[in-house]
Order: structure tokens, then C-alpha cells, then sequence
């Protein structure tokens, strides 16, 4: 069984046997959402509690414990007849404390791209550009879109989707670091001018484009998204650039 949740909801059944793949398909709202929080935490147990605070975030109803119950007995049912037995049986576990989805976490593609970032830091660290860019760009293709676009998120899912727009940034971020490092600045000018007009508060994207021009010999340019820069950021913060970003302008302003 695969999970994915970058982006709209997707229950996959792969069998190795046949060779063939087919989607499940849930369409109860509150049964998608739990099995969300369930694939997030993934090998994981997940209290009862936290459950009752994520699909029901204004008040639960008098009879929610039962409620919780016959939700888990639902997905049994449809786990039993997705996926062969004994299998399908024993992908959802009760524990004391709450329930636990037995699937590994690397067939729930949240994991999948968390694991992929960090093994580009690693790489990055170790001063291996091409393998973390190839790194980064697998973990970026794995987004199809903003996290469970398709499932009713309580606090839970809606704050793990904010956490893993941030990664998704830092993705994007670190995969032009390493291709800065690469060599590969005239192929990344166009991207980050769109990263910039969609991002304008993200100053790391500035950055990054004013390392891209300064590099392509278009010194003027890089100075003029400096300027820019220190406009948006004191009109619509009050703030100066960071350090990094005036040090890299003084180093322009020196080499001319």
C-alpha cells in the first residue's frame, strides 16, 4: 500500500505479484481525513485523543469514542477488501492508547521527500552538488500540489501542511544552492526571477539571483534586484536586507 498527500489524496495498491497497480478509492470525508493522520504518522501510534482533536476541532459530539471506533472498523472493512489477506487485516493495529497504520514510512510519499531533503544536506555538506541537485529534484517531483489538497485538514494536517510548504522551500533553495555550485548560474536566472515574483518576501531567492547575475558577468542587474529587495523589504516590513545579502552587494559593488 503507497500514500500519497503531496498534493490530492491517493491510496495506491501495488501488487508485486500481477505487476499491476490500482487506486483506492475513499470518498467519506472524515474517514480521508483520518487515514491522512494516520499516514503521517505512519508506524506510529496516534492517540485517541489527538484523533478527536483533529476531526472534530470545535467539540466533539457526545458519542465520539464510538464514533472513532466504527471509523477504524470502516477502514478495516476497506482495507480487507483492497488488499489481500492477511494484509489487509493487519494494516490497522489498536494499540492501548490508539491505533497505529502498519505500513512502512517510505510508502507514504511525506516521508519519502523528508528523507530525500535530508540526504541532500548530507550531500551538500560533503560538497557532492550534482548528487544532492539529483536528490532534490527527485523530492520535488514528488509534490503534485499543496499537501492533501482534497482532505478537511484540522489543527494536525493544517499545521503539517505549513511545515512542509517551508521544507518544499527549502528544497526548491537548496536544489539552486547546488546548482550555483555546479556551475550552473546562467540556467537558473529565469527560475528565480519567477520564484521571486511569486515569493517576494523570500530573501534567500534574491540572494541566490544576485550570486546567478553576478556570476553571468550582469553586475548591474544583480545591483538593481539589491535595490529592489531593500524596497520591498522596508515598504512592507520595515526591515534592511541581511547581512548576507549586503555583503554579497559590497562584493559586487568592489569587483566592478
Amino acid at each position: 500500500m503507497r500514500i500519497d498527500l503531496l498534493g490530492p489524496f491517493e491510496m495506491i495498491h501495488e501488487s508485486a505479484s500481477t505487476e499491476g497497480r490500482a487506486s483506492v478509492v475513499i470518498t467519506a470525508t472524515k474517514l480521508r481525513q483520518l487515514l491522512a493522520l494516520l499516514a503521517v504518522n505512519a508506524d506510529s501510534t496516534v492517540s485517541v485523543e489527538r484523533i478527536i482533536d483533529e476531526l472534530w476541532p470545535d467539540g466533539p459530539p457526545n458519542t465520539v469514542k464510538t464514533i472513532v471506533q466504527t471509523y477504524i472498523h470502516q477502514l478495516r472493512k476497506l482495507f480487507g477488501r483492497s488488499f489481500a489477506s492477511p494484509i489487509g487485516t493487519d494494516l490497522l493495529v489498536t494499540r492501548p492508547e490508539g491505533y497505529v497504520l502498519a505500513v512502512p514510512r517510505n510508502n507514504v510519499d511525506v516521508f519519502r521527500f523528508q528523507c530525500l531533503l535530508d540526504r541532500s544536506r548530507d550531500e551538500l555538506r560533503r560538497g557532492g552538488a550534482r548528487r544532492a541537485t539529483e536528490l532534490l529534484r527527485e523530492a520535488l517531483e514528488l509534490w503534485r500540489g499543496p499537501i492533501a489538497t482534497d482532505v478537511t485538514s484540522g489543527p494536525a494536517l493544517h499545521g503539517l501542511s505549513v511545515y512542509l510548504e517551508e521544507l518544499r522551500l527549502e528544497a526548491v533553495s537548496l536544489r539552486i544552492e547546488a546548482d550555483l555550485a555546479d556551475n550552473r548560474h546562467r540556467e537558473i536566472i529565469g527560475e528565480l526571477r519567477s520564484l521571486i515574483a511569486t515569493h517576494r518576501l523570500h530573501e534567500a531567492f534574491y540572494v541566490k539571483l544576485m550570486d546567478a547575475l553576478q556570476r553571468s558577468g550582469r553586475r548591474g542587474e544583480a545591483l538593481t534586484v539589491y535595490r529592489e529587495l531593500r524596497r520591498i523589504l522596508d515598504d512592507e516590513l520595515g526591515l534592511k536586507p541581511s547581512p548576507e545579502a549586503r555583503q554579497l552587494q559590497h562584493e559586487i559593488l568592489v569587483n566592478q
